[in-house]
């Protein structure tokens, strides 16, 4: 795969999460993806600073490739969690 196509694709998972967030309070936005860190550090028996968002200088590109991966499909089934909860008025 070429160099742009991955940064395009690396991007893409990237914005992918910023849509799921856009529409939550700054609050909410925070501790949804403190719980998506949580979730991975839990599942993947990871320190925080295994994440390559936290410590990004620490690890190799197909690391931060999965990882990106993961937490944006962990926050796209945190997400929808949370619309279940909520209650429209």
């Amino acid at each position: 795969m070429s160099k742009k196509l991955k940064q395009s694709s690396d991007n893409q998972s990237h914005d992918n999460l910023i849509q799921l967030l856009s529409i939550q309070t700054p609050d909410e936005r925070q501790k949804l993806l403190q719980n998506i860190d949580s979730i991975l550090c839990n599942i993947l028996d990871l320190e925080p600073n295994d994440l390559p968002w936290l410590n990004p200088n620490k690890h190799e590109e197909k690391w931060e490739k999965l990882m990106k991966n993961l937490r944006l499909i962990i926050g796209k089934i945190e997400y929808e969690s949370m619309q279940k909860e909520r209650t429209v008025h």
